[in-house]
């Protein structure tokens, strides 16, 4: 599988500055998962914001079903519940970078950056989550290199 979509995601949990991903995993994998169904994660570990891997870029995803996103597109979670809170701007930051590269990379152009929200009845990545934002600030990033 060769991804050419990135979805984005919030967890709606509160980021306690701990690792919440294994508890992520976990649920996942009680809910039918063989393992977390995203393959990135930025999370807030004490008092910086981590990028987490979860499943290997050549593997399934399991984190949104709709058009069979699964199978061509890279998960990523933002650890926290963006319903109610603003993403933390370095947890943005952090999210542009890894968005950026994985562009780069993987040559997925920025409209094929989605909320999970345009796919399924979910509001990922938050109703506070500037996603329109978040792609202007990807493609001012990819420009500068």
């Amino acid at each position: 599988m060769t991804p050419k979509y990135i979805i984005l995601h919030h967890s709606l949990t509160k980021d306690s500055g701990t690792v919440s991903w294994n508890a992520i995993r976990k649920y996942h994998k009680k809910i039918g998962c063989d393992d977390i169904g995203y393959q990135y994660g930025i999370e807030l570990i004490k008092t910086y914001y981590e990028i987490l891997v979860g499943r290997m870029l050549n593997e399934t995803g399991a984190h949104c079903r709709q058009d069979r996103m699964n199978h061509k597109s890279v998960g990523i979670c933002f650890i926290g519940n963006y319903d109610i809170t603003p993403v933390p701007p370095e947890m943005f930051q952090v999210g542009v970078r890894l968005v950026a590269s994985l562009c780069d990379v993987l040559s997925i152009s920025t409209d094929r950056i989605y909320p999970h929200s345009l796919l399924a009845d979910k509001t990922c990545p938050g109703k506070m989550f500037d996603v329109d934002g978040f792609i202007e600030a990807v493609e001012r990033k990819r420009e500068k290199h």
